[in-house]
C-alpha cells in the first residue's frame, strides 16, 4: 500500500472537507491542501509570491516580464478570430463549444454592484471571467462583457442618475496573477448590451471608479498601473467630459498606485485616496513601502494633502478606506503591515483631521485574520444602515457591531465550504440582506449574517488540468485553482468536490477502475487501489527535489503498471503502490534564479516506442530519454529560450515530437510551437498564421498522420487540418480566455478544454468532418443508475443502485449544492441500497451520489421539507 505522510507540520485549521472519499482520503488531503499555510507573505526580504502565481511568473522565462504591446495585440487578434470564424471556410470550425461545467464550484469575484432601485439586478466582476449580470436576484446569470479581449475586472459602478449606464474598470486590483491586467475603462449605456472604451488603457489596473452624483460626465478613477514595472501611469485620474479626455491629478510614485478611493456622501468635491507600493518582477517584489498613505482633496482632486494625525508612518502595506452616508464625518482606514498581516484599523470622526486606533479582529488563537497575505485583501466596509457595523475581509469575514470594540467571525470556517475563503467585496441591500464576493463566487444573507447562501451558478472555475476517465467517459474531470479536483458534465449542474487543495492532474488506470490518482499543488499525488481509500503517491521522491506547482505525472499507455513524473529530474515507478526512483540527473540549468524557476514542466512518452520519453523544463531545455538505459540527450538546439509548456510525441510517427512555449517579448516573433521529425535533432516551426499567443498545450489527433492538431493558447483553442500551415480559432461561444490543458475524449468524440476562466468546455470533433478516425473508440459501458425516494423528504430518504458491480466497495454520499459532504455511508459488497436520516438536515435541496472504482453514478437531488 501507499505510505502515509506525516501530518505534524500542518495546522488543524487547514483541514479541507472533501466531497468524495473515506476517512483515509480526508487525512491525506489535509497533508496536501496547505492552501493558506503555503501563502507566505510577499515582501522585499524574501521576494516570495503567492504560490499559484509561480506558474504565471515562470511562463515568462527568462525575463519574467511580458511585453504589454505584444500581449494586447495577440489577445485582440484572438478576439477578432472569435468574431470571424472559419476564415478559410474550413468545415465545422464554427460549431459551438459546450460548457460542461461546473457552475457551482465558483471562482474569484473582485467586485459586486447592485442596482439602486431594483435589487434583483446585480453585476459581478470576476478576476478573469468577465462581467456577469442577473435580473432575477441570482437565479440566472448571463455574461455581458465577453466581446472584450481583457476579462480581468477590478471594479463596476452604476451611474447614480441613470443606473442603466454601467462602468467597468478592467485589471485585477488584487494583482493575484502575473498578467491580470486590463485595457482601461468601459461604458455601457444600455445595461451591458453594448460597450465603448473611454480611456485609461495605459493604467492597466483600475481599482476603483467613482461617479459624481449630479454631473454624469465627471468620473474619478483610481489606478494601480502595471504591477511588474515602475511607470508613470499610476495614480488618480479625473474626466469632466465623459472620458474623452483625462487628467492625472495625483501621482504618488512610479512604484505606488491608488488602491482605494471614497467620496464624502455630502460633498462630491471631497475625496479620500489610499496609495500602495506594489512591484513584482523576478528580481524584486514587494507589497509595502514608504508611499503607503491616505490622501485628501477638497476640490475634486485639484490638490491633495497626506493625512497623518494618528495614522501610522513609515513603510506600510495595502490600505482600505470606508465611509458611510449615515455620517459624513466618519472615515475608517485599514492598514496591512510590512509583514502582510493586519496591522491596524483607524477611525476619524472629523473628516480625516485626526484618527484614533480601534481594536482589530484576531483568530481564536490570536493569529492574523489576513492569513499572512493581506496584500490580497485589504478592504473594510461600513454597513450603510448602521454606522457601528464594521466588516473586514480576510481569509474569513469578520464583523464588529460596536464600531471596532469587539469582533466576531461572520462567516463559517472556510474549510466547510459553506462560504468560500478569501473575501473581496460586499454590498448591502437592506438592514438584513447583504452580498459577499470571494474566491468561490457570490453569497447572500437575508438574516443579518446568521446564514449564507451561494447565489451564483456561473461556469467561471479556473482549471489547470483536465482528464478523461475511460471507465466513465461521459464525465469530465479537472483540477482547479483554489477549488481542488472535481468532475461532472453539462447535465450535472452541481459538481461534487472530489479532492482538496489546488487541483491538478487526475489519472485513471485504463483497465482497472479501482486504480486512479488525484493531485494537489507542488506535486501532492494521492492514489487509490480500491476506489475509496487514498494514500500518498509520492514515496521515493526526494524531499529536497524541486517540484513544479503543476508537477506532471502520468500512467504509461504502453504499460499501465508503469508511471513517470518529474521534479528537476525524471522519476519512474513500477506498480500502483508508487515507489519512485530517479532515472535521470538534473535536466534543468540548476538553480540560477530561484528553485521554483528550474523544474520539469512537461513529460510524455511515445506510444509507438516504449523506450522513448521526452521532457521539457521551465528554463527552456528539452530532452530525449530512454528509461531502460537511463540515457538522456539534450535536444534543445534550434528552439527558443522560453518556458516549455508542453512536449508531445506523435501518435503516428515514432520519430516526430512537438514542443510548445509561452512568453511575450517586444520585437520577438519566435513561434510558440515546433515540430521535429528526427527525434529532436532538428526543429521547424509549425506556427504558420497562428497569432503570437502563448501556447499552453498541444494535442495531435491520432489517425490523421499528424495533420490535425489542436493548440490551447492564452486566447482560446486553435486548430489546423494541414499540419500547421494554416490555423483557425476553433469553435464559437468561447471568449478570449486562457486554455491551459487539452484532452481528447474518444468515446464521446469530443475535444476537452480546461480554461482558466470559464470552467471545462468540449467541442464536437465530428463537426470537422474527419471521418471515423477521431480516436480508438471506448467500448460502451452499462451505465450505473441511482434512484432516491422520496424526492421530498421529511425524516428519511432511501437510495438504490442499479447496474453497479457488486464486487466493488461503494460509498453513498449526501452533499449540499456547493459540493460539501454532509453524510457518507459505505455499502457492504452485494448491498445495493441504504437509508439516510434527514431529520438533522436543514430544509433545502441536497445531492446524493455513489462512488466506486473511479466512477461516480449519476447524481440525484432531493429536497428536505418540514
Amino acid at each position: 500500500m501507499f505510505q502515509r505522510q506525516s501530518r505534524q507540520s500542518f495546522p488543524v485549521a487547514y483541514i479541507v472537507l472533501l466531497a468524495i472519499a473515506a476517512a483515509a482520503l480526508l487525512l491525506f488531503a489535509v497533508k496536501n491542501t496547505q492552501k493558506h499555510a503555503a501563502d507566505v507573505p510577499e515582501n522585499k526580504a524574501d521576494g516570495s509570491l503567492r504560490p499559484d502565481e509561480w506558474l504565471a511568473v515562470m511562463r515568462e522565462y527568462p525575463h519574467f516580464k511580458p511585453s504589454l504591446t505584444v500581449l494586447e495585440q495577440s489577445l485582440r487578434q484572438a478576439g477578432g478570430d472569435a468574431a470571424i470564424q472559419s476564415r478559410s471556410g474550413s468545415p465545422g470550425f464554427s460549431a459551438p463549444w459546450t460548457v460542461e461545467g461546473p457552475n457551482n464550484i465558483g471562482a474569484r469575484i473582485n467586485t459586486v454592484k447592485v442596482h439602486p432601485t431594483n435589487r434583483n439586478i446585480i453585476y459581478a466582476g470576476f478576476s478573469r471571467g468577465g462581467v456577469w449580470k442577473t435580473t432575477d436576484g441570482g437565479a440566472t446569470w448571463r455574461p455581458i462583457f465577453d466581446a472584450q479581449s481583457f476579462l480581468n475586472i477590478g471594479d463596476i459602478e452604476l451611474d447614480p442618475q441613470n443606473p442603466n449606464v454601467v462602468y467597468v474598470g478592467t485589471g485585477d486590483l488584487n494583482i493575484g496573477s502575473y498578467v491580470g491586467i486590463g485595457d482601461g475603462l468601459w461604458r455601457s449605456p444600455d445595461g451591458g448590451q453594448t460597450w465603448q472604451n473611454i480611456g485609461l488603457a495605459g493604467t492597466r489596473i483600475i481599482s476603483k471608479i467613482i461617479l459624481h452624483p449630479a454631473q454624469p460626465n465627471t468620473i474619478y478613477a483610481a489606478t494601480m498601473g502595471v504591477p511588474f514595472e515602475r511607470n508613470a501611469e499610476r495614480g488618480f485620474y479625473k474626466t469632466t467630459d465623459g472620458g474623452q479626455t483625462w487628467q492625472k491629478l495625483l501621482f504618488v510614485s512610479d512604484q505606488a498606485g491608488i488602491i482605494s478611493l471614497t467620496m464624502s456622501p455630502d460633498n462630491p468635491q471631497e475625496l479620500f485616496a489610499a496609495s500602495w507600493d506594489r512591484i513584482r518582477t523576478n528580481t524584486e517584489t514587494f507589497v509595502s513601502g514608504p508611499n503607503a498613505k491616505v490622501w485628501k482633496t477638497t476640490n475634486g482632486g485639484g490638490a491633495w494633502q497626506p493625512l497623518a494625525n494618528g495614522l501610522p508612518d513609515g513603510n506600510q502595506g495595502r490600505i482600505g478606506l470606508a465611509q458611510t452616508p449615515q455620517n459624513p464625518n466618519l472615515l475608517y482606514a485599514l492598514y496591512v503591515g510590512e509583514d502582510s498581516r493586519l496591522a491596524g484599523i483607524y477611525r476619524s470622526t472629523d473628516r480625516g483631521a485626526s484618527f484614533e486606533p480601534v481594536n482589530i479582529p484576531e483568530t481564536d488563537n490570536g493569529g492574523d485574520v489576513m492569513g499572512g497575505f493581506g496584500w490580497y485583501f485589504g478592504k473594510i466596509w461600513i454597513n450603510p444602515f448602521d454606522q457601528n457595523d464594521l466588516w473586514v475581509g480576510g481569509v474569513e469575514l469578520w464583523r464588529s457591531r460596536d464600531g471596532g470594540e469587539n469582533w466576531e467571525q461572520a462567516s463559517p470556517p472556510w474549510w466547510t465550504y459553506e462560504v468560500h475563503a478569501d473575501q473581496h467585496d460586499m454590498a448591502f441591500l437592506d438592514a438584513q440582506t447583504f452580498l459577499l464576493a470571494n474566491d468561490g463566487g457570490l453569497y447572500k444573507t437575508t438574516d443579518n449574517g446568521a446564514t449564507w447562501q451561494d447565489i451564483e451558478s456561473i461556469p467561471t472555475t479556473q482549471f489547470y488540468r483536465v482528464a478523461v476517465n475511460p471507465h466513465q467517459p461521459d464525465w469530465y474531470f479537472g483540477g482547479a485553482q483554489d477549488n481542488g479536483t472535481t468532475g461532472g458534465n453539462a447535465a450535472e449542474i452541481e459538481w461534487p468536490r472530489l479532492f482538496g487543495g489546488d487541483g491538478f492532474q487526475a489519472a485513471f488506470h485504463p483497465d482497472d477502475p479501482n486504480i486512479f490518482y488525484y493531485e494537489t499543488q507542488n506535486g501532492g499525488i494521492a492514489g487509490t487501489t480500491d476506489g475509496i481509500d487514498f494514500r500518498s503517491g509520492t514515496e521515493g521522491i526526494e524531499d529536497g527535489d524541486r517540484r513544479h506547482w503543476d508537477m506532471q505525472y502520468f500512467i504509461s499507455q504502453n504499460d499501465p503498471e508503469v508511471m513517470f513524473t518529474g521534479t528537476q529530474r525524471v522519476y519512474q515507478s513500477f506498480g500502483h503502490t508508487p515507489n519512485w526512483f530517479p532515472i535521470s540527473d538534473d535536466l534543468t540549468d540548476g538553480v540560477i534564479f530561484q528553485p521554483r524557476f528550474h523544474v520539469i514542466t512537461g513529460i510524455c512518452e511515445s506510444t509507438l516506442d516504449d523506450d522513448l520519453l521526452y521532457v521539457g523544463t521551465s528554463d527552456a531545455n528539452v530532452w530525449r530519454g530512454a528509461p531502460s538505459s537511463q540515457t538522456w540527450t539534450n535536444i534543445t538546439a534550434g528552439l527558443p529560450e522560453r518556458y516549455v509548456s508542453s512536449v508531445k510525441a506523435s501518435p503516428s510517427s515514432p520519430n516526430t515530437v512537438y514542443v510548445t512555449h509561452t512568453g511575450y517579448r517586444d520585437n520577438d516573433f519566435a513561434p510558440h510551437i515546433h515540430r521535429s521529425d528526427d527525434r529532436g535533432a532538428t526543429w521547424k516551426s509549425i506556427a504558420g498564421d497562428l497569432p503570437n499567443l502563448a501556447v499552453n498545450d498541444v494535442v495531435i489527433l491520432p489517425g490523421h498522420a499528424d495533420s490535425v492538431i489542436f493548440a490551447g493558447t492564452d486566447g482560446g483553442v486553435y486548430a489546423t487540418l494541414d499540419g500547421g500551415q494554416h490555423w483557425e480559432r476553433l469553435g464559437t461561444q468561447m471568449p478570449v480566455v486562457a486554455v491551459f490543458d487539452l484532452e481528447v475524449n474518444p468515446a464521446m468524440r469530443r475535444l476537452v478544454a480546461g480554461t482558466y476562466a470559464r470552467s471545462i468546455l468540449t467541442f464536437p470533433l465530428d463537426s470537422l468532418q474527419l471521418g471515423n478516425n477521431v480516436a480508438a473508440p471506448t467500448p460502451p459501458k452499462n451505465d450505473p443508475k441511482l434512484a432516491v425516494n422520496p424526492t421530498l423528504a421529511t425524516d428519511a430518504v432511501q437510495v438504490w443502485l442499479e447496474n453497479w458491480p457488486p464486487q466493488q466497495p461503494t460509498e453513498i454520499i449526501v452533499a449540499d449544492l456547493a459540493g460539501r459532504v454532509l453524510r457518507r455511508e459505505k455499502l457492504p459488497s452485494g448491498q445495493s441500497s441504504v437509508q439516510f436520516d434527514t431529520r438533522q438536515l436543514a430544509p433545502g435541496a441536497y445531492l446524493v451520489f455513489a462512488q466506486a472504482g473511479g466512477r461516480v453514478a449519476a447524481q440525484r437531488k432531493f429536497v428536505v421539507g418540514r
